[in-house]
């Protein structure tokens, strides 16, 4: 694409269609040590993504809503040692 021939997307026409979670995904997935690239393909492939994470997110969540501290938590001394360190 180039703003010289006209070809671009603009960003507030991705946030208006999409909204700014595609984009903010698309910042996030897209390599800067070379060029850069957007189309309508590529943001198709990051709203199936961004579902797919969404989707994803939702049935950890859901599998989480009986949780109970008090009666489920197990002691820190107890936990993986990968546990620990991300709780660190």
């Amino acid at each position: 694409m180039s703003k010289s021939l006209g070809n671009v997307i603009a960003p507030q026409k991705i946030s208006e269609t999409l909204g700014a979670e595609i984009l903010r995904l698309w910042v996030a997935a897209s390599d800067y040590s070379g060029e850069l690239f957007i189309s309508d393909e590529i943001l198709k492939r990051v709203v199936e993504a961004y579902r797919r994470i969404r989707n994803t997110l939702r049935f950890l969540l859901a599998n989480t809503s009986d949780f109970d501290a008090r009666r489920d938590a197990i002691p820190v001394a107890d936990w993986v040692e990968i546990d620990r360190y991300a709780l660190a």
